[in-house]
C-alpha cells in the first residue's frame, strides 16, 4: 500500500514539472500584471510605428514580454507557437495570424515567462528576429 502512495507522489511531481513555463495574458487582464504593462500598451497604440519587443518584470520576478507588430500589420494578430529554454538562451517564437477585425492600431501580445535564461530571442515563424524597442521604463 505504501508503494502506491510513493508511486502516486512521483507521478504528481513529474506532471507538475511538465507544465509550460510561459503563458499568454489576456489583454483585458493587463492591469493585473503591473501598471507599467498598461502604460506600455497605451504607448504602443499612440506610437503605432513601434515594432519589436519589450521586457517587464512582474510578480515574483517573473517576466512579461510584449511583442508588437506596428501599424503596417494592423490586420494581424500574434500567437505563441513555441518557447524554448536552454542555459544559453530563451527563444520565443510567435506566429502572425489574420485578425478577425482590426481593432488595434498596433497589434501586440503579452507573453509571460517564469524566467529568462541567457539571451532572449524573439522571432517569428520564419526565424526573423524582433528587436528590443527603445522604450524607456
Amino acid at each position: 500500500m505504501r508503494f502506491r502512495w510513493v508511486w502516486l507522489f512521483v507521478i504528481m511531481l513529474l506532471l507538475a514539472g511538465c507544465q509550460p513555463s510561459y503563458w499568454v495574458l489576456e489583454k483585458d487582464r493587463i492591469g493585473e500584471g503591473s501598471p507599467d504593462l498598461e502604460i506600455y500598451a497605451n504607448y504602443l497604440q499612440m506610437h503605432d510605428d513601434v515594432k519589436g519587443y519589450q521586457v517587464f518584470t512582474i510578480l515574483e520576478g517573473r517576466k512579461m514580454v510584449i511583442v508588437s507588430l506596428g501599424s503596417s500589420e494592423k490586420d494581424k494578430k500574434l500567437e505563441v507557437s513555441d518557447v524554448k529554454f536552454s542555459p544559453k538562451e530563451t527563444i520565443v517564437t510567435v506566429t502572425r495570424k489574420p485578425a478577425p477585425k482590426a481593432n488595434e492600431k498596433n497589434p501586440y501580445i503579452l507573453i509571460g515567462l517564469d524566467k529568462i535564461e541567457g539571451d532572449l530571442i524573439v522571432q517569428d515563424e520564419t526565424g526573423d528576429r524582433f528587436e528590443e524597442t527603445d522604450y524607456q521604463q
